[in-house]
């Protein structure tokens, strides 16, 4: 198939033959009826029961249908929506949550008769194509102690240790702890306490956990010992911390 010069959306149906090819667009294949099974690029899955497909321009793909199927199908330029390394980010495989769900439903209804008009079809596409962008998993980082202070922010009730820090980081203890008192001037213990307390300062604001909850859930032994580090730490009770919403 030719390149599009501007955006296509339309509904297909595929029969059970199994094809392989490549092509100059971008393409996003929704379910709307019955399984697609697909490879693209060497990963495979299938488009339907909840997932959909992106295949960027120049993958080899293949794919295959058994039964009745229907599905609507985005041909997209290959540049002037998003950029391109955006659309290389984006997982072939994803899940279609309940607002895509929706818009996978306007779209089908909309074409299904005949293509969507230019107009409709580009706007459409753009919003998709950012949705996916938007719902992709930020990317790991490079920097050994960017990934310690990650992982500290995700599991700042544990009892997390240096070892397993410095495990996370790629780095010897030693040259961890150094290496993360000279980027933060504080210890891992010192930021993981911080992290602890600014956890709770949300949740108290939130108000809706009593205060021994939120203690276990940042990780205090009891209620006791977090309103003791918050007065510590800025001479301010839980109360207040509540009263301050």
């Amino acid at each position: 198939m030719a390149s599009p010069h501007r955006p296509t959306v339309s509904t297909r149906s595929y029969d059970g033959h199994e094809r392989r090819h490549a092509h100059d667009h971008h393409q996003i294949v929704l379910p709307v009826a019955g399984t697609l099974d697909m490879e693209v690029g060497g990963a495979c899955g299938r488009v339907g029961d909840g997932r959909g497909v992106l295949v960027a321009d120049g993958v080899p793909h293949s794919f295959r249908s058994g039964g009745t199927n229907r599905f609507v199908v985005l041909d997209v330029p290959s540049a002037g929506l998003v950029p391109e390394a955006a659309v290389r980010a984006c997982d072939a495989f994803f899940t279609i949550d309940g607002a895509l769900d929706g818009l996978v439903r306007y779209l089908a209804a909309e074409a299904a008769d005949r293509p969507l008009d230019p107009v409709l079809a580009h706007h459409s596409a753009g919003l998709l194509l950012r949705a996916l962008e938007a719902r992709q998993p930020p990317p790991i980082s490079t920097d050994p102690i960017d990934r310690a202070l990650a992982l500290m922010a995700e599991r700042c009730a544990e009892s997390l240790t240096v070892a397993e820090l410095a495990e996370a980081a790629g780095l010897a203890p030693s040259r961890f702890h150094e290496r993360f008192r000279a980027r933060t001037g504080s210890t891992p213990a010192a930021m993981l306490a911080e992290l602890r307390l600014d956890r709770a300062e949300a949740l108290l604001r939130d108000g809706r956990l009593p205060l021994a909850e939120v203690a276990l859930a940042v990780g205090f032994s009891d209620q006791s010992a977090l309103t003791r580090s918050l007065r510590r730490r800025r001479g301010i009770t839980p109360g207040a911390v509540r009263r301050s919403r």
